[in-house]
């Protein structure tokens, strides 16, 4: 059974559609954007049009550097399986570690 390669539009389809019918960013940015606008200097459709897009990039900044970052570590854990085993080592300490101060709170 051979597998076909995936279509690459479809993660970013489905993503957009996920942020655009994401109903609490959108309730959050219909409640957050009028705090920003003077309605004395606004220039109505503009202002949150510019705002919107300011928000957009920003977001697709922030996604571009999580995505090369975890496409740079992914690289870097598959050529060396000791670097994972050692996260999970290091995980499990961690957790260990919250255990026992959760056990010993009051």
């Amino acid at each position: 059974c051979t597998m076909s390669p995936p279509d690459a539009a479809r993660p970013f389809r489905t993503a957009l559609v996920i942020s655009l019918m994401n109903p609490k960013a959108i309730l959050f940015y219909m409640a957050f954007f009028p705090l920003f606008a003077d309605p004395a200097h606004s220039q109505g459709m503009l202002t949150y049009a510019f705002m919107a897009g300011t928000i957009a990039f920003l977001t697709f900044l922030y996604g571009l550097g999580a995505t090369l970052l975890t496409y740079f570590l992914a690289t870097k854990m598959r050529a060396n399986p000791r670097i994972g085993r050692t996260l999970e080592k290091l995980a499990g300490i961690v957790l260990l570690g919250f255990g026992v101060k959760l056990a010993l709170q009051r």
